[in-house]
């Protein structure tokens, strides 16, 4: 069944509180987009971390500097960024992290233009992919690709490799049922989830919509 799950994108640790607060009881995973700066350092948990698991998504310049504090809080999936610098110096730290009693799962982002090679690089050091859906990343309420590149992208994705877990995340609720279809196995919701007076509600509507047919 295709996941849905909300994501957050604070810029201070006060929007942080407010995002996951009206969240609470909604949805037991969220993703904290990490844009700008690092509202996470600091920290010792994440704020209401007995009511969510985490996922850290991060779109930071220098990933492999900001990784750390993502395990430190106690995220339990990390994703890189496949575009940025030092994004293989990323993965290869969170290798130790990947097995043992407390595993954390590591992403890798794809942009909705690149193609499936693009992974080769990084053979290895993940556990899945994630599609960018739009074209500025790290920014919420974008418009999707008009052409949409990642409905392409993800499909080529499925076919090339049957048993990978793919995420999508930027511009994805109004085409839930297009990209579950692809191949998608969860979506990440942003600004439609949070901007919504009945997040619950809509979490379910998009989960209805995505898994019609399933």
């Amino acid at each position: 069944m295709v996941e849905i799950i909300p994501a957050i994108l604070p810029h201070s640790v006060q929007e942080l509180e407010e995002g996951l607060s009206k969240l609470k009881g909604v949805a037991p995973f969220v993703q904290i987009d990490l844009v700008g700066k690092n509202v996470l350092t600091g920290m010792e948990t994440i704020p209401l971390w007995e009511s969510f698991d985490f996922e850290c998504d991060i779109m930071l310049p220098n990933p492999s500097a900001e990784v750390q504090e993502c395990i430190d809080v106690g995220a339990s999936r990390i994703v890189v960024h496949a575009n940025l610098e030092s994004a293989r110096e990323a993965l290869e730290k969170l290798q130790k992290v990947r097995a043992g009693d407390f595993a954390i799962a590591v992403g890798v982002a794809l942009g909705a233009h690149d193609m499936p090679e693009e992974l080769q690089k990084f053979e290895n050091l993940y556990d899945y992919v994630q599609v960018m859906g739009i074209d500025e990343v790290g920014k919420q309420g974008g418009p999707p690709d008009p052409h949409h590149h990642e409905i392409v992208l993800i499909a080529e994705l499925r076919k090339r490799f049957p048993n990978l877990f793919i995420q999508v995340d930027g511009g994805v609720a109004p085409h839930v049922r297009e990209l579950a279809h692809a191949g998608a196995n969860r979506l990440i919701v942003g600004s439609a989830i949070m901007n919504s007076d009945n997040p619950k509600a809509l979490i379910q509507s998009l989960y209805t919509e995505a898994n019609a047919g399933s």
